[in-house]
């Protein structure tokens, strides 16, 4: 693939290297000549609780400034399976919706299909193919709604 722009994502991920997010990377990561970066740096601090006003405001926070200066939210429904993930992508989505970011759907690893309720919150899909993945980011990103946010 020879392409000159270069792709900002954001991978949910609900503060944890889960393995769907690091089959995501290195699928991305392996993809000759696609330039990328990854604004999605799952990390977990112990001494901060998200459970506390501070703590909850902090992560909050820091999620927002890794989804503000990307091109699309990639939804792994991987992730969004794991009961204790669903209230950091719920934040996730909703952070992307808010910056006007459009939201890629991915079925969790070795299943065919995203869930409804997850379908329902993305402008699209695709399978775990990168360059299906970065057809269907080029498509949305051509959408009026999106158009305006150009790839460098």
């Amino acid at each position: 693939m020879t392409n000159s722009k270069t792709y900002d994502l954001f991978v949910t991920h609900a503060w944890r290297f889960h393995e769907d997010w690091t089959k995501f990377t290195e699928l991305m990561d392996k993809m000759s000549g696609l330039l990328w970066r990854n604004f999605s740096l799952p990390w977990h601090d112990p001494a901060i609780s998200p459970n506390t006003e501070v703590g909850g405001r902090f992560i909050r926070s820091s999620l927002e400034s890794q989804i503000i200066p990307v091109h699309v939210v990639v939804l792994l429904a991987g992730v969004y399976e794991i009961r204790s993930a669903r209230i950091w992508v719920d934040m996730e989505v909703e952070m992307a919706k808010k910056h006007n970011k459009p939201i890629i759907g991915m079925p969790a690893i070795n299943k065919d299909s995203i869930p409804d309720e997850l379908l329902a919150l993305c402008d699209a899909n695709s399978k775990w193919n990168a360059t299906q993945l970065i057809a269907t980011i080029d498509e949305v990103r051509a959408m009026p709604r999106y158009a305006s946010q150009s790839l460098r």
